[in-house]
């Protein structure tokens, strides 16, 4: 995986052989993009506690379409708006792939 930099050196995706996946798309900054071939979904991290109200006001409204959440302690990754045929579960692994990158990269 190669990370993607904005202009200030900070990490704000990731370039893999068949895809890419990034962290905010949209103006609010409160979901990213990950593209796997022909298959793309949106994603955000949602914590119960932690998430501010504009990603409590998301996860909600997510909730009442087709999603895919996978907990992990509280820490969720929640995939919404999927189109094409790879499964949320290759698009997890994925995710779970780069967000642990990130980590190893703070550490």
């Amino acid at each position: 995986m190669e990370m993607i930099l904005n202009e200030n050196d900070i990490v704000v995706g990731v370039e893999f052989e068949n895809g890419t996946i990034q962290d905010y798309i949209d103006d609010e900054k409160t979901y990213g993009l990950i593209r796997l071939d022909d298959t793309t979904a949106n994603w955000f991290l949602y914590n119960k506690d932690d998430s501010p109200e504009d990603i409590q006001d998301l996860y909600e409204k997510v909730l009442k379409t087709e999603h895919h959440i996978k907990d992990e302690f509280g820490e969720e990754v929640v995939l919404f708006n999927k189109e094409g045929k790879i499964s949320f579960e290759k698009l997890i692994e994925k995710i779970d792939a780069y967000l642990d990158d990130e980590m190893a990269s703070i550490f």
